[in-house]
């Protein structure tokens, strides 16, 4: 017999592989299971009713399900994590797509054309920086050439996003979603973080962080590359607002 996974079912079983080996295995032995006999067997599994009749769902951890579909030459596996059929129920629904008129799709065409290459312009935004794995995370970032002199506030222009919002929103995705492991983890200001400005009179670019980047002088370059920043148009700054420990309170 066939198993068959969903795009998304395939991108949450992925995404339990390099998280958290424990609930990985948990999933495959459960499979294993669907595979030998998917009426019966581990996780109490149960035949799903209204919308989602035909489907089945099998428990393998606290509030965590498999939703999937029996044929007679394949498994289909839906869905995999933690408050998945209302998920299901959406992704089962039917979408009625309306076509564009020939002069909106030349309009839309003409407009994804214009911004080719628009991927390798500077950005702004915020970042955090992840000492034990040496690389960057939580990064938001726009290109400046988004934005118009109209958006500079006192004569700079960065993303709308504050590192309190977004940190917020991560952790909270990754503590319902997840297993609640992953790098948003306490406070927000309690890891390196900075901003990318860019400086609107002077036309240059900055780098906006706490003195930390000075124990760690080669995540500048990281900066750079991360927001393909012009190296000779952008400068690191200081601001005790960005040291370790510090946040608007």
């Amino acid at each position: 017999m066939k198993l068959l996974f969903t795009p998304e079912a395939l991108a949450s079983w992925d995404e339990l592989k390099r998280t958290s080996s424990r609930e990985a295995e948990q999933v495959r032995e459960i499979i294993k299971d669907i595979l030998a006999h998917p009426y019966t067997g581990k996780g109490s599994p149960i035949a799903l009713a209204g919308v989602l009749a035909g489907l089945w769902s099998r428990e393998y951890g606290v509030f965590r399900q498999i939703i999937y579909s029996v044929s007679a030459e394949e498994i289909k596996i839906f869905a995999i994590g933690k408050g998945l059929t209302s998920a299901v129920e959406i992704s089962s629904k039917v979408i009625h797509q309306t076509q564009y008129t020939e002069d909106e799709y030349r309009s839309v065409l003409a407009q994804m054309k214009s911004n080719r290459g628009k991927g390798d312009a500077p950005k702004v935004g915020i970042f955090w920086y992840n000492v034990g794995r040496d690389n960057l995370f939580g990064v938001v970032s726009h290109p400046v050439d988004d934005y118009s002199r109209a958006n500079a506030s006192d004569g700079r222009i960065t993303c709308s996003e504050l590192h309190e919002d977004v940190w917020k929103k991560e952790f909270n995705r990754q503590r319902y979603e997840g297993d609640g492991n992953g790098p948003f983890i306490g406070a927000y200001q309690d890891k390196p973080r900075g901003r990318v400005f860019y400086n609107v009179k002077d036309d240059v670019f900055e780098v906006a962080t706490g003195h930390w980047l000075q124990e760690y002088p080669h995540v500048y370059d990281m900066i750079l590359q991360e927001f393909n920043l012009p190296p000779e148009r952008t400068s690191p700054k200081y601001a005790v607002h960005w040291d370790i420990g510090q946040s608007w309170r």
